[in-house]
């Protein structure tokens, strides 16, 4: 999948410009400066069930400066990660969207505000806010 080396965004194959930054896409994406390389663990935080929920969270994120990533769990047959006629529901969620430790508690914070009570719904792991 290309990505746009300036907002960072992924793109379905095929696309060739950010039409946001009107940048030329690359398979490979630069290493981000303003991340730092010591985020190793990374803390899947919440799964989210369709596409544009997951890259608004991803999205509000971002915005805040919280690092994330999205992981789909679509698989090789689609959002429902099996085949056939019959599969409506999405095996395990559609994707996890993981975040590094110490910005688990301001992300679910921000999950929060962006899901209002739906957050709860789709928090994987218990945060203690205290």
């Amino acid at each position: 999948m290309p990505f746009c080396p300036s907002c960072r965004y992924e793109y379905e194959a095929g696309v060739l410009t950010c039409p946001d930054c009107d940048l030329a896409l690359v398979e490979v994406l630069p290493e981000d400066e303003d991340e730092p390389a010591e985020y190793q663990d990374w803390i899947p935080l919440a799964r989210l069930m369709s596409t544009p929920v997951a890259e608004m969270v991803l999205e509000g994120l971002r915005v805040k400066g919280i690092p994330a990533v999205l992981h789909s769990e679509a698989g090789y047959f689609g959002a429902t990660g099996s085949m056939g006629p019959s599969s409506y529901q999405p095996v395990g969620g559609a994707y996890t969207l993981l975040v590094p430790r110490e910005f688990v508690a301001d992300a679910d914070a921000e999950g929060e505000t962006i899901l209002g009570d739906e957050w709860p719904k789709v928090r994987i792991i218990e945060i203690d806010r205290n």
